[in-house]
């Protein structure tokens, strides 16, 4: 613990590290429901997927790194459009979702292989290795963000350029403001509300990433992507919020001292905002602000 000025104790932020990590991410579920919602209920006529390929300017010769591949939502469209002399290295953490990544990127016309390995260790990769690095919303995980980035830099070829995307730390506020507020309501305690992540976590977020990306690249540039996800009932807000992202992440670090009943309250009250909200004006909606930075 430590002291504020005044001598009141605080608590510690709750770690969501490697171990949180591999957890979150060992079923499909919270990441596969965040990609069908994102899809299913945006707002901006572009796909998301369509914004990266063409930041990647692609001519299908490239040898690429995915890094932090997931379940290979991004990388089946990055590598359905490879062609010879392309290839293609896969890599995350979770062997969960290399597995997903392996049915989901079948349609590949280049070489492809999976990799099981950490952002922050590319050591077994030569200097200038890769056309094209992707790392498409990882840095909300990462514990050490100018290690990843001069790990990117380092196996990057000189000619060839990185795309970093990233969702600023304010993004869904409308999301984070109702959970907070109904936590509160409800009765969960104070210091456990504290500890929670009052936005999207990482220590590098849209906020400050161009400051952190220009220490390891002479040419960095932002290509915003804005949108926004709209909601004319509850029932999927309410999948989102709760199978996508775990109810903001409580429900993940609430081991076994908070009861379920308070989950169910929870539930029931934010279920209950979003409902007026719909009844009110017709519909529930969460801005979103991403940037895809092209870094080379």
């Amino acid at each position: 613990m430590t002291q504020n000025t005044a001598g009141a104790a605080l608590a510690q932020p709750f770690s969501f590290g490697i171990e949180y990590i591999r957890e979150h991410f060992g079923s499909n579920t919270a990441l596969a429901t965040q990609q069908m919602t994102h899809n299913r209920y945006r707002q901006n006529r572009e796909p998301l997927i369509d914004h990266l390929l063409r930041c990647l300017d692609l001519t299908g010769r490239e040898t690429v790194l995915d890094l932090g591949c997931g379940n290979g939502f991004i990388l089946r469209d990055v590598v359905s459009r490879l062609r010879a002399g392309g290839r293609t290295i896969a890599m995350d953490i979770s062997p969960a979702m290399l597995e997903l990544a392996k049915r989901n990127a079948t349609m590949s016309w280049a070489p492809l292989e999976f990799i099981e390995g950490r952002a922050e260790d590319l050591s077994q990769f030569p200097d200038g290795t890769f056309d094209r690095v992707m790392a498409n919303f990882i840095f909300h995980y990462i514990t050490e963000p100018d290690v990843v980035c001069a790990e990117i830099a380092r196996v990057l070829d000189p000619k060839g350029h990185a795309l970093v995307s990233i969702e600023a730390r304010a993004s869904m506020p409308e999301m984070y403001e109702m959970h907070f507020t109904a936590m509160a309501k409800v009765g969960f305690a104070a210091d456990f509300i504290e500890r929670l992540p009052k936005g999207r976590r990482g220590k590098m977020v849209l906020d400050n990433a161009e400051e952190t990306l220009v220490k390891h690249f002479d040419r960095v540039e932002e290509r915003p992507y804005v949108d926004a996800l709209h909601f004319e009932s509850p029932e999927p807000f309410m999948q989102f919020y709760v199978d996508g992202h775990r109810y903001c992440g409580a429900l993940a670090m609430a081991g076994d001292d908070i009861p379920a009943s308070m989950f169910d309250a929870l539930h029931a009250e934010v279920e209950s905002v979003v409902s007026a909200r719909i009844a009110e004006v017709g519909y529930f909606e969460l801005s979103k602000r991403n940037s895809v930075f092209i870094c080379a």
